[in-house]
């Protein structure tokens, strides 16, 4: 799905509007997908709901506090007001304007609103507090303030407006963008309205997946109103974003006739005397991944502590250089190492000696295996001087912007100015798949396309984070995922384990190998999810495998 700015969705209006369908007609659409994410959500939160200050109607049905500003958005909210007030719900509408400001379809759809809508029109000084008081009476709060069409900072009475909503601690809708939020790049300033949930329209907004917006946004739910597929192209970029579901999609089969060689087999070669825990914490990642076999390659002096720290995992000793990193390996070595595995992990705690730079360089350039790249084994191309090359077309590389600077000659902050663009162009000139890491993390396919990773917050920023992602992602290649599917479910179980690795501690508390022990519970959701799904629970655990494609 294509993600666009405020400025591109309005163009996409614009055209829909002027090949013939007409923008009240558009508006009822947005206002039904809306309700029916509304109802939804207050279904799942209806036994919490009970728990707090907040009031319902006489009938013990909802209260549904709508804040409608004057535009398209106020539109969207009068919509929703309208067809809320029919499903039993006790409704009023707080409207920011006086109803002559309305534009043309918000107008006709206030005109519209049943009789038994509340109505209040306070003035802006008063806002808070008649928002104060309408809140005593109401379940949750739908925000159609602003929506797309705001552009930081906000000023006056809206920002008082929006932190007493922040501060009033009930469930808060918004709907397309949360009110305070840029839909263009994500700033917010000085406040925004911190959403449960945001309901956007047609396609993602850029500003709900970049920080500080995203951090406001809560889950994102993407509706479709009818919008031509060919017009959002036109103005779209070629930035994607993936809903929940297509990552459940890409789960790898597991029948439950499998054994440890059929879950893949996988060799990670990494570690050296100073960064002993890198090489620990990429074989917690790919044996939480779900692959069968885990080999660790580690220099002679990392032996005694991998095989007590991984008992899980093979443990195979090499040569080690003066300085404590893996020596030069011969071709023999190496095709023992690698017969019948399925994927390579490599790069993490190597080091920097120049023996080993240049034996990993020749690795990768001549090995066809499926592999991911990461860490020194990145940074050695950059310190011998060498273009990055591969010798499979099945290749994940995960820099940060540290570690891309140095393979490109640029420098890390002309990285992150330019890392949308950047990220595209790098994975088509190398004809991999590039993940690069950040807020959020960016992964660029080999044929230019960039997607953005809904999942991940401060819980992943702390050293060793990223060793436990390249794990993750070699164990999916492992399992027969392709590259770029390893890269996207990778980056999103990641994310995700770093959110529940944080529940109940807080996010700066978090340790890498906890991130590390979340993929299991991640992983359960998500199978969870997918086997409520005939489709999804008929590819993932296929009666027959053989006949599985």
């Amino acid at each position: 799905m294509r993600v666009c700015t405020a400025k591109q969705m309005a163009a996409i209006d614009r055209e829909t509007i002027a090949g013939g369908i007409a923008g009240e007609a558009l508006m009822e659409r947005a206002g039904q997908a809306m309700t029916e994410a509304l109802l939804g959500f207050l279904d799942e939160t209806e036994s919490g709901a009970e728990d707090h200050d907040h009031g319902t109607d006489g009938e013990g049905g909802p209260g549904v506090l709508v804040i409608c500003g004057k535009g398209n958005n106020a539109g969207d909210g009068l919509v929703v007001a309208r067809l809320t007030a029919q499903q039993q719900c006790s409704v009023t509408v707080m409207l920011l304007s006086d109803p002559d400001e309305l534009r043309t379809e918000a107008m006709l759809n206030f005109g519209r609103l049943p009789e038994n809508v509340t109505v209040a029109i306070p003035p802006a000084d008063l806002w808070p507090e008649v928002f104060e008081e309408l809140a005593e009476e109401a379940t949750i709060v739908v925000d159609a303030i602003f929506g797309t069409g705001v552009k930081p900072p906000l000023r006056g009475p809206y920002v008082d407006l929006i932190r007493a909503v922040n501060d009033a601690g009930m469930p808060c809708l918004s709907l397309d963008v949360p009110s305070g939020v840029s839909g263009d790049d994500g700033r917010v300033d000085p406040v925004a309205m911190a959403a449960d949930l945001t309901v956007t329209v047609g396609l993602p907004k850029l500003g709900l997946l970049l920080a500080p917006g995203r951090d406001f946004a809560g889950d994102i739910e993407v509706v479709d109103i009818g919008f031509p597929d060919d017009i959002c192209r036109k103005h779209a970029s070629e930035l994607n974003w993936l809903p929940r579901e297509d990552y459940l999609a890409m789960l790898p089969p597991r029948p439950g006739t499998t054994h440890k060689y059929k879950t893949g087999r996988m060799l990670i070669v990494a570690g050296s005397r100073d960064y002993g825990g890198a090489a620990h914490l990429a074989g917690l990642g790919a044996l939480r991944s779900g692959a069968g076999l885990v080999v660790m390659a580690v220099p002679l002096c990392l032996e005694t502590v991998t095989r007590v720290i991984l008992p899980e995992a093979v443990t195979r000793a090499v040569a080690e250089t003066d300085a404590g990193t893996i020596a030069p390996l011969s071709q023999t070595v190496m095709d023992s190492m690698i017969e019948n595995q399925r994927a390579l992990a490599v790069g993490p705690g190597l080091g920097a000696d120049p023996a080993t730079d240049s034996w990993v360089v020749d690795l990768v350039k001549n090995l066809a295996l499926p592999m991911v790249v990461d860490a020194d084994a990145l940074s050695a191309f950059a310190r011998i001087g060498a273009e990055p090359a591969f010798g499979s077309d099945q290749v994940v590389l995960t820099p940060h912007a540290g570690e891309l600077a140095r393979m490109t000659g640029l420098s890390s902050k002309e990285i992150e100015s330019r890392r949308l663009q950047l990220t595209g162009e790098l994975a088509a000139r190398w004809n991999v798949v590039l993940m690069l890491k950040g807020s959020p993390s960016l992964i660029g396919a080999p044929d230019g396309r960039v997607f953005i990773n809904p999942a991940g917050d401060d819980a992943l920023a702390r050293g060793g984070s990223g060793d436990v992602l390249t794990g993750l992602v070699g164990g999916l290649l492992a399992q027969g995922t392709g590259a770029l599917e390893a890269a996207l479910l990778g980056a999103y179980l990641h994310g995700q384990a770093g959110t529940v690795a944080a529940r109940g501690r807080s996010n700066r508390s978090v340790l890498v190998r906890e991130i590390a022990a979340a993929i299991g519970p991640v992983f359960e959701e998500m199978e969870k999810e997918a086997s409520a799904t005939s489709s999804l629970r008929e590819k993932i655990w296929p009666i027959n495998p053989e006949a599985t494609p």
